[in-house]
């Protein structure tokens, strides 16, 4: 019934929402890489960069040097 409704499984759903929510830390907070996947419900910093490069193709860190406001 998700996947039906989000087009997604919840699994990737989770993943997604938390790598946004890391994009919005790592722009708008001075928290470093790995209290920044801790905020946002990852296991671990590697975990949140895998997740990065999987979904938006970049680390963590390159996205902050790129897109920091």
């Amino acid at each position: 019934v998700f996947a039906s409704e989000y087009g997604t499984t919840p699994a990737k759903y989770i993943e997604q929402v938390r790598v946004e929510s890391a994009r919005q830390s790592l722009e708008e907070t001075e928290l470093s890489v790995e209290q920044a996947a801790q905020r946002c419900g990852f296991v671990s910093a590697d975990v949140m960069r895998r997740s990065f490069k999987r979904l938006l193709a970049v680390t963590p860190v390159e996205y902050r040097q790129r897109f920091r406001i």
